[in-house]
């Protein structure tokens, strides 16, 4: 399913020399969505876009294939704090270093009332001092990566089918000569059931439909795609957080899974 970055780009640039494909593809699939309107890109797909150390890893390795960075997010998507992704951005948990024992030192703090929102679309969440949760995640993320392109995607999703398993096909057909995904569908844990009955079918589909393989760039390191380290921040972020909050009430955590060793963070750290 995956290919590596240098591939993925030899690939993206030589597929776009092909008139016909492009003819096709934009038969079946109609306008572009508005995310890559502009030309191809690099593209993260998230519920909604924010500086954590995925994001992190993301825009260095970008770096090698040479496009712009695009982040569509999805705020009709609904807050579910039983989905570890979303609960992340409501209890946002900022690395502190290594523990004694060796795993990882961090603090985390409710930016949300969870029971209040729990069901509720991603675009009313607001924070507990006021400001819309996706404002907040995006006024961190330009702040630390300016100029980044964030746009919301909700509307293309809804004319694509609205449900995962009629928009993922379309979605995937996008990365055949228009762009570069860069993600992980993880086949084991909670998420494997979603890589087996949605984005298998999809990727194959696709795949059968355009003779081409969509262009998917493992974004996090295969071995290590399940901690949970990826959807922390870093602790300079965390000021932000304690200037916004009316009555800060942070969570220590000690997790006991050996760290990834920072030497290697470093090689990708931007």
């Amino acid at each position: 399913m995956y290919v590596n970055a240098q591939t993925a780009r030899l690939a993206l640039w030589q597929r776009r020399e092909d008139a016909q494909l492009q003819e096709r593809l934009r038969n079946d699939l109609g306008p572009l969505p508005d995310f890559l309107r502009a030309g191809p890109r690099a593209v993260l797909a998230r519920q909604l876009a924010t500086p954590n150390f995925e994001f992190h890893i993301f825009a260095a390795r970008v770096r090698s294939v040479g496009l712009k960075i695009v982040c569509p997010d999805y705020g009709e998507d609904k807050f579910c704090s039983g989905n570890p992704d979303k609960l992340s951005l409501a209890k946002q948990t900022f690395y502190l270093g290594e523990g004694k024992n060796g795993g990882y030192r961090t603090r985390s703090h409710w930016l949300i009332d969870v029971e209040r929102y729990d069901g509720k679309p991603l675009r009313v969440v607001q924070t507990r001092w006021g400001e819309g949760l996706i404002h907040f995640h995006h006024r961190l993320l330009q702040q630390h990566f300016p100029g980044v392109e964030v746009l919301d995607n909700s509307r293309w999703l809804a004319r694509m089918g609205g449900q995962p398993a009629r928009f993922w096909p379309k979605l995937l057909s996008l990365f055949i000569c228009d762009g570069i995904l860069f993600e992980n569908f993880h086949t084991e844990g909670q998420e494997s059931e979603f890589t087996r009955r949605i984005i298998r079918p999809a990727f194959q589909e696709v795949t059968a439909r355009y003779g081409l393989q969509p262009l998917i760039v493992p974004l996090l390191p295969i071995a290590r795609e399940r901690d949970p380290y990826w959807s922390w921040y870093p602790s300079l972020l965390e000021q932000e957080v304690l200037r916004a909050l009316p009555a800060p009430s942070p969570v220590a955590e000690d997790c006991t899974f050996v760290p990834l060793p920072l030497t290697t963070w470093g090689e990708h750290h931007a």
